[in-house]
């Protein structure tokens, strides 16, 4: 067997001390390591409880938000409904009136939370000469060629009729759907 010289114990000694000196320093690192861990863990379980609340305090805040939108839409409304009234009365064929005005407003796509809105119109056409149908129908398009009326919708629609008898006389009750514009 070779003999070892003096130089080269004290170099293998050396090199065992670094690869200690290595060894002590990353267990020491992981150690800091797991003690930091824990913490965070224990810190994690203070705060988990008070996640939990704030999620829920969340969801219930979206919620009202959806539940405030159609009412949000209403109060920043930027049209004159006194003028689409008076359009509305200015419009009303001989023989043809309006028995009831509402405004629906209806989820159009839930995964966006858009709304949209129309202004719905009941009402009845009465003819001593059997035209109650056409009277309806003269109401609507009167409303669909009127630009100052059809400036706020982006769709007018004759709905469902229904053939009715007042006192021996023929009417014919009668639904209009107003689709409004988007308002983006």
């Amino acid at each position: 067997m070779p003999k070892i010289g003096p130089e080269a114990i004290k170099a293998g000694i050396g090199f065992l001390s670094v690869l200690l000196a290595g060894h002590l320093l990353l267990g020491l690192s992981i150690l800091l390591k797991e003690v930091s861990l824990n913490k965070l863990e224990a810190k994690w379980q203070q705060l988990s409880p008070r996640k939990k609340d704030v999620d829920k305090v969340k969801e219930e805040v979206e919620a009202v938000e959806k539940m405030v939108a159609p009412v949000r839409m209403l109060v920043n409304d930027r049209m004159s409904w006194s003028k689409i009234l008076n359009q509305l009365s200015n419009l009303i064929t001989p023989g043809v009136w309006l028995t009831k005005l509402y405004v629906q407003t209806q989820i159009s796509s839930p995964q966006k939370g858009e709304y949209a809105r129309s202004l719905n119109i009941e009402g009845c056409a009465a003819s001593l000469y059997g035209d109650e149908t056409s009277l309806a129908a003269k109401f609507t398009k009167a409303l669909q060629d009127d630009k100052e009326f059809l400036g706020y919708f982006s769709e007018i629609k004759l709905g469902p009729m229904e053939k009715n008898a007042l006192e021996n006389i023929p009417v014919m009750n009668f639904q209009l759907f107003c689709l409004f514009k988007d308002e983006d």
